[in-house]
């Protein structure tokens, strides 16, 4: 039997329906953390991470960057996977902002990855305003006075701010109705004095505004009584200028309340008389002087608070350079301080002062507690302290 030869023939035959098996890229952000909080005024968020495939290589993956759902950015990265990119705090808005990454490969497979950050507004004072009283407003004692104000802050809501109020004199003023970005305080006991109120108020990130105003609580003007108010210095015989324009006489309140002496008058035990024009207010534990000219350039450069009348024939009042007497009385005709002189009393061209620790009605009518003033207050005056505390006596 004859063996043929037989030609076996193989092929190799390409499917070409097959395929790789497609994975999707990875991401990772690796900055800003997921939570992070961050201000307005900052500057600039870094984002910063990786991405991957298994086919492609990462510099042809697409990336990009959708901050709080905006148009995507492209980003793309380098041979090693990473991106970044640089997002401006004052471009988002305040609370909390998405970012999300999103990676495609070249099949369209996409991965996301995405970090919510927080952002708060800039930091920065409250902006505190005092709405009432007005600035130097004044009131009498006892009286209600109502403040007002109002605050605002970049960051914190209205709702959220601490009011605070309180004054140089009193501290802290308690009571206040705060709410809103508002405040309101009623208060009706302030002491006595110049108060500088400030309203204080703070922010949740402990930042402190302030606003404050000027008001006066004036005691209530009371009427004198003998004692009250007495005399205290006296430039009997000026030389620097006449007697007619020179002459003064200070008066001291001892009482703890202002006294108006307008109205009062003026007087000696004679004819010598004059009724004081008001308002002259001494106030509690001060001096007003009164002058036969009110004005400093010529009287000799003492500053005045009351006038009278220099006049000998009883149209008004004069000092005599001899024996004298000075009187002050309430218009009801009460005498509140009454003092008897003589020439050996002064020195001519020199104030005369009672010792400063002696203001007393009774004291005052003894020589012993008078003494000549070496202080000079201005060039080209003489000795003597007009409306301030006295030079001391050397038998005080």
């Amino acid at each position: 039997m004859r063996l043929l030869p037989v030609l076996l023939l193989v092929a190799c035959v390409t499917d070409t329906n097959l395929k790789r098996d497609n994975h999707a890229p990875t991401v990772e952000i690796t900055a800003p953390a997921d939570g992070e909080s961050f201000r307005q005024g900052g500057g600039l968020v870094e984002l910063r991470g990786i991405a991957a495939d298994d086919y492609d290589e990462p510099q042809a993956l697409a990336v990009d960057l959708t901050v709080a759902g905006g148009d995507p950015e492209a980003l793309g990265a380098d041979v090693d996977g990473a991106f970044s990119a640089s997002i401006d705090l004052d471009s988002l808005e305040i609370g909390e902002v998405p970012l999300t990454v999103r990676v495609t490969d070249s099949d369209g497979e996409t991965v996301d990855e995405t970090v919510t950050i927080l952002v708060g507004g800039p930091l920065g004072t409250p902006t505190v305003t005092i709405t009432a009283p007005e600035e130097g407003s004044s009131y009498a004692q006892g009286d209600t006075i109502a403040f007002s104000g109002e605050a605002s802050d970049l960051t914190t809501p209205a709702d959220a701010l601490t009011f605070a109020w309180t004054s140089d004199i009193d501290g802290a003023l308690d009571g206040a109705i705060s709410g809103g970005g508002e405040s309101a305080l009623l208060v009706y006991d302030l002491s006595v004095g110049t108060h500088v109120v400030t309203l204080t108020v703070t922010d949740e990130d402990g930042e402190v505004g302030t606003d404050d105003v000027s008001v006066t609580v004036e005691a209530e003007i009371v009427v004198a009584e003998p004692g009250d108010v007495v005399f205290s210095e006296m430039m009997v015989n000026p030389e620097v200028v006449e007697d007619e324009v020179g002459e003064w006489v200070e008066l001291y309140n001892t009482s703890g309340s202002p006294v108006d002496i307008g109205g009062y008058t003026f007087r000696d035990d004679d004819i010598d008389s004059w009724t004081l024009a008001g308002p002259i207010i001494v106030a509690a534990h001060d001096y007003v002087v009164l002058c036969a000219d009110t004005d400093p350039a010529v009287n000799g450069g003492v500053p005045c608070d009351g006038y009278f009348l220099r006049d000998w024939n009883g149209g008004g009042l004069a000092l005599a350079n001899g024996e004298d007497e000075l009187v002050l009385s309430r218009p009801d005709g009460v005498d509140i301080d009454w003092l008897h002189y003589d020439d050996t009393w002064y020195t001519i061209a020199v104030g005369l002062g009672l010792d400063p620790s002696q203001l007393d009605g009774e004291v005052n009518d003894d020589p012993e507690w008078w003494c000549d003033q070496v202080t000079i207050t201005a060039p080209m005056t003489e000795p003597g302290t007009p409306g301030g505390v006295n030079d001391p006596c050397p038998s005080g």
